[in-house]
């Protein structure tokens, strides 16, 4: 399975388990420099009141099952969309995705 049919699965599935999530692509894949043991970085915003576990499992189960099933590894990070756009500063980290994220 090709890299880029992989962003494309993990883009078709987070549009069905989280309809309203911002997913943002970043790290080595987004900057077209990933290697074939590189793995995927996303930043999934949500829209939702508070982040429960259960809720996080709904989005990452099914992630799971694409690494697995592709052996590429997915690295997701889930955080409130409020939060992302409210954070008091910047850091190294979301710098990083501002300047090379790519929403899927």
């Amino acid at each position: 399975m090709r890299r880029t049919e992989i962003v494309d699965m993990i883009r078709s599935i987070l549009h069905k388990v989280a309809p309203n999530a911002q997913i943002i692509l970043y790290g080595s894949e987004a900057r077209g420099e990933a290697r074939p043991d590189s793995d995927i970085d996303l930043l999934i915003l949500v829209d939702e009141p508070q982040l429960t576990p259960e809720y996080e499992q709904e989005i990452i189960r099914p992630l799971y099952e694409l690494e697995v099933k592709s052996g590429v590894i997915i690295s997701p990070m889930i955080m409130l969309r409020r939060l992302w756009e409210n954070r008091p500063f910047q850091t190294p980290f979301s710098l990083n995705v501002m300047n090379e994220g790519i929403v899927l």
